[in-house]
C-alpha cells in the first residue's frame, strides 16, 4: 500500500501531469482574455509544456507560467499584433477575391487566389512555430519571425506532423464530446495545454539541432 501513495506512482505521475495541465490551460485563458496578451500567455504555455516535455518542470507550471509571461510580455505582444494585423488583411482578401471581386478576369482572379493562399499557409508556418521560438530563443523581433518561416520549411516534415497531429486531437476530442458529453466534455479544460505539449515534445526535438542541451 505505501508504495500506491507514493508519489513517485506512475499513476499518481500521471494525476499530477493532467493537473498540470489543467492549471496551465487554465492560466493561458485567464492571461489570454484581454486578447493583446494572447502571444505572452501563449509564449509562456510553450515554455512550460517544452519543460514538461523534458520532465524539467520542478519549479512548478505557476511559476514557470509568470516568469516566462513577464519576460516575455513585451515582444511576444508585438509578435502577436504583427501576427494578427497581416492574418486579418490575408483573411480579408481571401473573403475578397472569393465573394466580392470586381476583377472579371477569370485567370487572373484565381492567380491572386492562389498567391493568397500561399501567403496565408507561410503565416500559418511562421504562427506555428513563432511562440515556441520566443520561448526557447532570446533574439530580436526580425530574427523570431526569420526563425519561424526558416525552421517550419526545413523541417516541413515535422511542421507537416504538428499541425495534422494538433487536428487529429482537436477532432478526437470534438468527437468523444458528441457521444460522451458528460464525462468527455472535461477535456476541454486541458484541450489547449494538451495540444500545447503534443507541439512541444515535437519543437524540442527541432530545437535540439540549434541548442546546447545544456545551455537551455
Amino acid at each position: 500500500m505505501g508504495g500506491l501513495f507514493n508519489y513517485d506512482n506512475p499513476i499518481w505521475r500521471f494525476v499530477g501531469r493532467i493537473w498540470d495541465l489543467f492549471i496551465l490551460n487554465l492560466l493561458w485563458v485567464l492571461c489570454s482574455i484581454p486578447i493583446v496578451t494572447f502571444g505572452a500567455s501563449t509564449t509562456a504555455m510553450y515554455y512550460c509544456t517544452m519543460k514538461i516535455a523534458r520532465d524539467r518542470d520542478s519549479g512548478g507550471v505557476l511559476s514557470m507560467f509568470f516568469h516566462s509571461f513577464k519576460d516575455n510580455l513585451l515582444q511576444s505582444t508585438i509578435i502577436w499584433l504583427i501576427m494578427a494585423f497581416v492574418g486579418g488583411i490575408l483573411f480579408f482578401d481571401i473573403r475578397f477575391f472569393s465573394f466580392y471581386s470586381p476583377i472579371e478576369n477569370t485567370v487572373l482572379k484565381m492567380i491572386i487566389f492562389t498567391i493568397t493562399c500561399f501567403l496565408i499557409l507561410l503565416w500559418l508556418f511562421i504562427f506555428t512555430y513563432i511562440f515556441p521560438i520566443q520561448a526557447k530563443f532570446i533574439n530580436p523581433i526580425k530574427q523570431t519571425f526569420k526563425l519561424a518561416l526558416f525552421m517550419s520549411v526545413k523541417h516541413l516534415i515535422r511542421t507537416i506532423i504538428i499541425l495534422a497531429g494538433s487536428v487529429l486531437i482537436l477532432t478526437a476530442v470534438y468527437i468523444l464530446i458528441l457521444r460522451m458529453p458528460g464525462i468527455m466534455s472535461m477535456l476541454i479544460f486541458v484541450l489547449g495545454s494538451g495540444i500545447s505539449l503534443f507541439q512541444a515534445s515535437q519543437f524540442n526535438m527541432i530545437f535540439d539541432k540549434y541548442i546546447d542541451e545544456n545551455n537551455e
